[in-house]
């Protein structure tokens, strides 16, 4: 029994907690740990983590656990407390997986700062910083996990898990993540490393489409430095020919310039001449006539010379480090950049040799006008009295056109506004009927949409299927043959979306296709043919205002004959049917142009505006219908991927599941009105 004031708090508090133990959840603690004592989750955690508060001391080599006597939630405390219990009892040893709290690394495998490295360099490829743990399974074994999130395709992202189990494969990793990283951040320009997810959740890297493993690492740099040694030779070769160039067109220049200005001066006196009688006799008699043709500039015999290779690979090495690899490309980059310099002065010279080539033209068609009155003294006294162009014609700028600067759909800046703007055009440009349709499109009565788009027939098993699903919805009952409110519909409710507060009334499937007992296939037909034409006129008055990619999940090939279904983002699409059982996914990437016909699911759509409370925008769904008819579709890129998922999505700690995603883009190439 407590035997003072402290001890009889302290037993108090420790009764109050007892009270508030749940064994379901000790038992589910429990649980967990034989799990974890079979296999060590793909992902390094406790679902609860916050409840562990152990710790490591130094001082006494011991852990010990801290718990707070305000919490809620004494699972963690009383399982250790029982464990412990049952140990004593057993006189046995036993070992439970917990997280330690600001422990340190043991720095078995590798030092902190090579942690903090890899880190940072893991965050260079994946844009999503990973988490580093050092984990000891029964054995006392060490490895290092390292899970985090990449992108793998656009949007998409993908875990992953990189498990480490000795030194040397701790090593080894580090090396080749530095020598990516480095190749990567030095020459950005030249390489671009990829990453895949393996067949067991971890990661790949790629260079030029091809896997990099540190084992290949010295052969690899020494490969791409012959590449870059050729390259630079290429460049330097490219460099002498553009400056051997530029030398020509500079001499034809001043040429042009010469003559130019020589015709210019006998046209200029021509003019300061003509003002008197003594200056018209004087110039006559001067500038006697000539035989004037168009003068060409004689073209110099090129002589094809090419750089002489001496020491095109003069002593290969056996082996080459990366900082000469960078070194050689930062050369490259410079004489790159000369070159770049001298096509830029070769086609102003041009543009320059062509306006003095016109100039020229005009001076000698010029000089001939007057040439011709030179026969004799009289008849060129009558010339120069007419009243004649007094000035020397120009030549042609010509101004290259610039291109029109297209707008880039940033999804993360500017899909909301994008959603407003679509939802406002569509209130004011459709009808009650086009807006309905649209709905439809959304609901399972697609499937029917599209077979007749398609010229297939309904069958009675269709119908039959309609009017079960009317049943279970209770729009329907067994002995009634019409629903007594028909379109009517009225529901004062306050709803919530968007965080607005609105009144209006939800769109529903059997309250637009009015759909009773006595419905026939060919009544069903004739409102789904209504509901088509509805969707044609729909598309002809929403054009895309600017180019933008959608995506779309499935698991058979596209159909180009169908209405379709797209999302806004590829991680979307693909959550659709990602937890279904299925292995390989595909998923179809789609480039949309400026003026595409669309329809978009805003929350005109789905909601009736009656009360004129509807907030603006896509917050119900963020999909868009196509047409798939009126576009002539050219695949322009495929290629495959993989992706983890957890066979229970809401629990991390279940098993994974590699899926396998074929990808496919898609550009428009031409839209049939």
């Amino acid at each position: 029994m407590p035997d003072s004031k402290e001890n009889i708090e302290r037993h108090t508090k420790f009764l109050s907690m007892v009270s508030k133990i749940n064994i379901d959840e000790i038992e589910e603690i429990e649980n967990e740990q034989k799990l974890l004592n079979k296999n060590i989750p793909f992902k390094v955690k406790y679902q609860r983590d916050y409840l562990w508060q152990i710790y490591y001391s130094e001082y006494t080599n011991k852990y010990f656990m801290l718990v707070t006597t305000e919490d809620l939630d004494y699972s963690a405390f009383f399982y250790l407390l029982r464990k412990q219990l049952q140990n004593v009892k057993k006189r046995k040893k036993e070992r439970i997986f917990v997280p330690i709290s600001y422990t340190d690394y043991s720095r078995e495998y590798l030092t902190r700062d090579e942690f903090a490295d890899i880190e940072n360099y893991l965050w260079l490829f994946t844009k999503e910083w990973p988490l580093v743990y050092e984990v000891y399974n029964k054995e006392d074994s060490l490895s290092i996990q390292i899970i985090g999130k990449t992108y793998i395709y656009d949007d998409i992202k993908s875990d992953y898990k990189i498990e480490l189990s000795n030194k040397e494969d701790a090593n080894k990793f580090y090396k080749l993540l530095k020598a990516l990283f480095i190749i990567q951040t030095e020459v950005p320009h030249h390489y671009n490393i990829k990453l895949c997810i393996t067949d067991k959740g971890g990661l790949e890297f790629k260079l030029n489409d091809k896997k990099v493993i540190y084992e290949i690492l010295s052969s690899l740099v020494k490969t791409e430095y012959i590449k870059a040694e050729e390259m630079k030779i290429n460049v330097l070769d490219e460099k002498a020919k553009k400056e051997k160039e530029l030398d020509r067109l500079q001499k034809k220049s001043s040429k042009l310039e010469k003559d130019y200005l020589e015709k210019e001066k006998q046209i200029t006196t021509f003019l300061e001449c003509k003002r008197t009688f003594f200056g018209r006799v004087k110039y006559f008699f001067k500038y006697k006539k000539v035989n004037l043709v168009e003068e060409t500039v004689s073209k110099e015999k090129e002589q094809d010379v090419k750089l002489i290779r001496v020491n095109k690979y003069a002593e290969v090495k056996s082996n080459y480090t990366l900082d000469e690899l960078i070194d050689l490309y930062k050369q490259i980059d410079k004489e790159e950049i000369k070159v770049t310099n001298l096509k830029l002065d070769i086609e102003a010279i041009k543009q320059k040799i062509k306006n003095l080539e016109l100039k020229v033209k005009n001076a000698m068609l010029y000089i001939e006008e007057i040439d011709k009155h030179k026969k004799s003294i009289f008849e060129f006294w009558r010339f120069t009295n007419k009243d004649k162009a007094s000035e020397l014609p120009a030549g042609n700028i010509v101004e290259k056109q610039q291109e029109k600067i297209q707008k880039v759909f940033n999804y993360a800046f500017d899909f909301d506004d994008f959603s407003i703007k679509l939802d406002n055009i569509q209130r004011e440009l459709l009808t009650k009927d086009e807006l309905d349709s649209i709905y439809l499109s959304t609901t399972f009565i697609l499937s029917d949409i599209n077979k007749v788009l398609n010229g297939e027939k309904i069958t009675e098993k269709d119908i039959k299927d309609i009017k079960e699903k009317a049943k279970e919805s209770n729009v329907l009952l067994e002995k009634e043959n019409f629903d007594i409110f028909g379109g009517m519909a009225y529901d004062n409710k306050i709803k919530v979306l968007a965080n607005k507060k609105h009144r209006e009334v939800e769109r529903e499937v059997f309250r637009i296709l009015d759909i009773n007992q006595k419905t026939t296939v060919k009544e069903y037909t004739v409102l789904i043919k209504k509901v088509i034409e509805n969707l044609k006129s729909a598309f002809n008055k929403i054009k895309l205002s600017l180019d933008l990619s959608v995506y779309r999940a499935d698991t058979e090939e596209l159909n180009t004959n169908n209405f379709t279904v797209c999302n806004f983002e590829g991680k979307n699409a693909i959550s659709t049917i990602i937890g279904n059982d299925i292995d390989t996914i595909n998923l179809y990437k789609i480039n949309l142009k400026e003026n595409t016909p669309i329809l978009a699911f805003t929350n005109i759509v789905y909601f009736e505006n009656n009360n004129q409370t509807l907030p603006l925008g896509m917050n119900v769904t963020e999909g868009i219908l196509l047409n798939n008819k009126v576009m002539k579709l050219e695949l322009k890129a495929k290629q495959g991927i993989k992706m983890v998922t957890y066979k229970n999505p809401e629990d991390e700690l279940s098993d994974i599941e590699i899926k396998t995603i074929n990808v496919e883009e898609y550009e428009i190439m031409e839209i049939f009105t």
